[in-house]
């Protein structure tokens, strides 16, 4: 829908529309649900990627930094890794204009990967034409009965990450040694 656009009589009535001849429990979820508590938000995502994370001594994280369409529920898990990231480039005894750029340049390229991965289905999904849609199920279902592995692989490169390992020497904070990543 367009942003900004309401059901023409309410949320819950629209949610019925469109997914109440769905399979159980769908129907029975969207009926138990009260009057007013359908909530419609406009879903907004960048589609060119930001030149840097970062300005000076100020970092941005998650959708602030690279918002993306809902459709590979990564926005969260990106926001994570942002900040496990940005925790690694900061420690103590470094300088955080240094840091934050080392953030900027590690996080960019990856993240913007993802939001073209998420912006493609998010196109695909959105497809409204009869024979496109049948295609798209089609296909769907054909790489659903061909093995759940093979869907896995729009993945791959998404779900395999791992957190980066510390290149400096563990300090000491508080008197406390701090842990190794």
């Amino acid at each position: 829908a367009p942003a900004g656009a309401v059901a023409a009589d309410d949320e819950k009535a629209e949610l019925l529309r469109r997914f109440g001849d769905w399979h159980d429990p769908v129907r029975a979820i969207i009926g138990s649900v009260g009057p007013g508590q359908v909530l419609r938000h406009d879903v907004y995502q960048l589609t060119d990627p930001l030149p840097s994370f970062h300005q000076g001594r100020t970092a941005l994280v998650g959708d602030s930094a690279h918002a993306m369409a809902p459709t590979l529920g990564q926005g969260g898990n990106q926001a994570i890794e942002d900040a496990v990231v940005l925790a690694h480039h900061l420690p103590p005894d470094r300088d955080p204009e240094e840091g934050l750029a080392a953030y900027s340049a590690a996080r960019l390229p990856r993240t913007t990967a993802i939001v073209r991965k998420a912006a493609q289905a998010s196109r695909l999904m959105q497809l409204s034409g009869g024979p496109a849609v049948a295609v798209r199920n089609g296909l769907i279902a054909t790489v659903g009965r061909l093995g759940p592995g093979l869907a896995l692989r729009a993945f791959d490169g998404i779900a395999d990450w791992h957190p980066p390992q510390r290149t400096y020497a563990a300090g000491t904070k508080g008197g406390h040694r701090t842990r190794p990543w």
